[in-house]
């Protein structure tokens, strides 16, 4: 009687550890789907912005050149896209600046002196709309992993009373 009470108390034992492992195993995973949300948070946020930047790189090419015989020039864009001229721009490429409390993103043409703004508050407002998807499902894989983790722990505990 007396040996099956150690044997018991040893079985029960490994149990406890074999749970701290997989308690470890859990919280390791919750950690690797955490990362993987804010990969793919980042991920997404580096696709609008290149999406961004091609778009303003299209229509700059559909720009005419400056023609210094006609005072004005007729150019078709988007309304979220704003056309600057100057003749004398300071800074060519992609460059983001902040007018008040919106930003934007500004490229830089210096061969047709024109500059093209567009907020990046579409940008934001689509990240912090997927950033909430994620952590909506990031919340419903913590509750289920929870929930596995009782369900595990209770059933080993029933086959120890049993026996």
């Amino acid at each position: 009687m007396d040996n099956s009470k150690t044997t018991m108390e040893k079985n029960e034992i490994l149990v406890d550890r074999g749970m701290g492992q997989v308690r470890k195993y859990g919280i390791a995973v919750l950690l690797a789907l955490l990362a993987l949300n804010g990969v793919a948070l980042g991920a997404l946020h580096l696709i609008e912005s290149n999406d961004t930047r091609n778009e303003l790189i299209k229509y700059a090419k559909t720009i005419p050149a400056p023609d210094v015989t006609k005072a004005e020039q007729t150019i078709h864009l988007p309304e979220d896209i704003i056309a600057l001229r100057s003749d004398n721009i300071d800074r060519a490429g992609f460059y983001e600046t902040s007018i008040g409390e919106q930003d934007y993103l500004v490229y830089g043409d210096v061969n047709k002196h024109y500059m093209l703004i567009k907020s990046e508050a579409t940008i934001q407002k689509e990240i912090f709309s997927f950033g909430m998807a994620l952590s909506a499902l990031y919340v419903g894989e913590v509750i289920i992993l929870l929930g596995w983790w009782l369900f595990v722990r209770t059933k080993v505990r029933e086959v120890f009373e049993m026996i």
